[in-house]
């Protein structure tokens, strides 16, 4: 079987004439479109047809096919002889060639393989690794928010630019863009390690960043990722894990084929889990500037009188429940937005949350209900399980409390996946107040960690145990 690998060229290259060059069982040739350079493509032959991918059918009638791909290790090897090609001609020409999007193609050497080949060619691609559904009410209020320093705007492009590397694959470019974000917000252009070991040391922002990533680090210890990570312990001192952080930047920015210690652009797994971390570590301080911004007063105003005066607005109508038998509220609220969305409804249900603590009713309130007024339809429903309506109204544990799980189910590219987190808590008991702020605090933590995150249903559950305390739940209409 014969594997090419096809390089797709970024910038405009002109070649007047090409054909195939051999080297043992490789072979280099361009893609050309008249003269325009448009791809650099290497074949290998004699590749064993195992590498072929192969489909598996779906064994009965609720199964699914299965698509297998290995590569055997030349699309490494290829991107490695390429570069070292690129290298050579960039005296003459600079080729920019995208290495994290190429295609691999498959052909039979001889008429036996043909039935084993079961899919020609696939290109792979990062392109979707960062979309999100996005309400546009979010990015609408970015733009009415206020202007930004100069240097937030050039060091959040370093965070981009690393988010998009870590994605590709590319983890020490990844790593390097995050540390330059850090560079440019704090360093005031010092580069020698003991300088921005003191600068970085000092900003109180970061030291609570890289505390908390640690800790989930902590949490995490990497079993699911396979990913090596001894970069320093975590019981180190702050100082120390910043010295490590820079430390580190030096060996990787640094770069030169005549060092011992250099790095290896074909084996940057080794440095996934650095730049998983100091991801994480910048992430915290972006998420929460972005936030703010997004969430201030005076963006949530201009956003809003914009899109009702346009007719752009959604109108609900949410019922709560009480134990007693008193007045409830029953809310008519109307949002800035002509899309339901489980991130409308999540908004709703804070929204209600502070309603009822307001009036003082919360302590006793144990179901809400949302309807979009206009379609007459469920947006969603929030239930308290039965111990909220005995006698009590707590939860009494035999055991003691150690913490809570909150279980919920997401929506992210078309595929629904289950997510869960901890809540530390401690005692025997718990009031509805109680778990109507252990429910508020599960929403902060899932957008924070995540602002775009479709939460389709979540539940509260005490230590281990399997029976839900409250369930939420989005209806069809917001599912869509």
């Amino acid at each position: 079987m014969i594997i090419t690998v096809a390089f797709d060229v970024k910038n405009y290259v002109e070649v007047m004439e090409g054909w195939p060059l051999k080297q043992e069982n490789m072979t280099f040739f361009l893609e050309r479109e008249g003269n325009v350079l448009k791809r650099v493509c290497l074949s290998f032959s004699g590749v064993g047809v195992e590498h072929a991918p192969s489909l598996t059918q779906p064994s009965g009638t609720s199964g699914s096919a299965n698509l297998k791909i290995n590569d055997g290790g030349y699309a490494a090897l290829a991107r490695k002889r390429i570069m070292n090609w690129q290298a050579v001609v960039s005296g003459i020409q600079v080729v920019n060639l995208d290495y994290d999007s190429f295609e691999m193609q498959f052909h039979a050497e001889d008429i036996e393989e043909e039935s084993r080949i079961h899919l020609k060619s696939f290109k792979s691609s990062y392109d979707q690794a960062l979309n999100s559904a996005c309400d546009f009410e979010q990015i609408g209020r970015a733009f009415c928010a206020n202007p930004i320093t100069d240097d937030r705007i050039e060091s959040t492009s370093h965070y981009r630019e690393g988010r998009l590397a870590f994605e590709a694959g590319r983890y020490v470019d990844a790593y390097n863009n995050m540390f330059l974000f850090l560079e440019t917000r704090y360093c005031d252009g010092k580069t020698k390690t003991a300088q921005q070991v003191e600068l970085l040391s000092n900003k109180q922002a970061l030291c609570l960043s890289i505390e908390e990533a640690a800790v989930e680090l902590s949490k995490s210890n990497q079993n699911g990722k396979n990913e090596k990570f001894d970069l320093f312990n975590s019981n180190a001192s702050v100082r120390d894990k910043i010295k490590a952080l820079v430390l580190l930047r030096g060996k990787l920015r640094h770069h030169s084929l005549k060092s011992p210690y250099r790095w290896d652009p074909n084996k940057q797994d080794e440095h996934k889990g650095e730049a998983r971390f100091l991801i994480a570590v910048v992430h915290n301080i972006v998420i929460k500037e972005s936030l703010e911004d997004i969430y201030a007063s005076e963006p949530v105003k201009k956003f809003r009188e914009q899109s009702v005066n346009s007719g752009n607005e959604i109108k609900i109508k949410l019922t709560t429940h009480r134990l007693k038998n008193e007045r409830a509220l029953a809310l008519d609220m109307s949002y800035p937005t002509t899309v339901v969305s489980s991130l409308l409804c999540v908004n709703t249900v804070r929204y209600a949350i502070e309603a009822c603590e307001r009036d003082g009713q919360l302590a006793d309130t144990t179901k809400f209900e949302a309807v979009h007024s206009g379609r007459d339809l469920e947006l969603f429903s929030l239930d308290f399980d039965v111990w909220a309506y005995t006698t009590t109204r707590e939860i009494e544990t035999k055991k003691p409390i150690e913490f809570i799980r909150c279980s919920f189910e997401r929506s992210q590219a078309a595929l629904i996946t289950r997510h869960e987190f901890s809540i530390p808590c401690q005692g025997d008991r718990l009031t509805i107040l109680d778990v109507w702020k252990l429910l508020k605090r599960s929403f902060d933590h899932i957008e924070h960690k995540d602002p775009t995150t479709r939460v389709m249903s979540l539940k509260l559950l005490i230590n281990e145990g399997t029976k839900s305390i409250v369930t939420y739940r989005v209806g069809a209409l917001a599912r869509n």
